[in-house]
C-alpha cells in the first residue's frame, strides 16, 4: 500500500477533526511530540513495523508513552491506528499533519544552509525575500554545512537557490573541463 497517500488519507482526517473540535494546535503539538520521539527512537519505529510483536502490546506500548503527553483526540488516533493494524504508518501520518498544518496556517518551511548559523540580520533579510516571494509566513530552519565553503543553499518544496562557493567551484571546473586546450598535430 502506498505510504504517502495512507498518511495524507489519516492526517486529513485528524486535521480535519481537530479543526472541527478547535484542538488544532493541540493536535499539531502532539504530531510535533510524535515525529520527534519516532526520530530519537529507532526502536519505537522498528517496534511499530515489526510483524512479530502483538497488536495488544503495540497498543500499551503506545498508551504508555503518549498517555499523559498528548491530547486525549491524539491518544484516540493512536489507538485507532493500532487497532486497525495501521501503526507502521503512525510516524509517516505525524509528517504529514505538520504538512497540511503548515499548508492550512499558509506557513513555509524554508531551510538555510551555511557554514556558519546566520546572525539576526541575514535572518531577516531571508525572512523578507521569501515572504515576498511566495506570499507565505516562514518557517527558517538553518543547519551548519562546512562543506559549503562560503555562501548558503536555500531550500523550500521542491525548489533551491545555491549561492555557495562550492557551487561556483563546481561551475568553474565544469566550464574548464569544456575548454580543449589540446590541438592535434597532423
Amino acid at each position: 500500500m502506498n505510504i504517502s497517500l495512507v498518511a495524507e488519507r489519516y492526517a486529513g482526517a485528524l486535521l480535519e477533526l481537530s479543526i472541527e473540535k478547535n484542538l488544532l494546535e493541540e493536535v499539531y503539538h502532539d504530531n510535533l511530540l510524535i515525529t520527534s520521539i519516532c526520530k530519537a527512537s529507532r526502536d519505537l519505529v522498528l517496534l511499530l513495523n515489526s510483524p512479530v510483536i502483538s497488536t495488544e502490546k503495540k497498543g500499551i506500548i503506545l498508551r504508555d508513552i503518549f498517555q499523559k503527553n498528548v491530547n486525549p483526540i491524539t491518544l484516540t488516533y493512536l489507538m485507532i491506528m493500532v487497532r486497525k493494524k495501521r501503526e507502521a504508518f503512525i510516524p509517516a501520518i505525524a509528517k504529514k499533519l505538520i504538512e497540511l498544518y503548515n499548508d492550512y496556517k499558509n506557513i513555509l518551511t524554508v531551510y538555510f544552509k551555511s557554514p556558519i548559523l546566520p546572525d539576526a540580520e541575514t535572518r531577516k533579510q531571508v525572512f523578507s525575500l521569501m515572504s515576498k516571494y511566495t506570499g507565505k509566513d516562514i518557517d527558517l530552519k538553518a543547519e551548519i554545512d562546512e562543506s559549503l565553503i562560503g555562501g548558503f543553499v536555500l531550500t523550500w518544496d521542491d525548489k533551491q537557490y545555491d549561492a555557495s562557493i562550492r557551487r561556483e567551484i563546481e561551475n568553474l571546473r565544469n566550464a574548464i573541463a569544456k575548454v580543449n586546450l589540446y590541438k592535434k598535430k597532423i
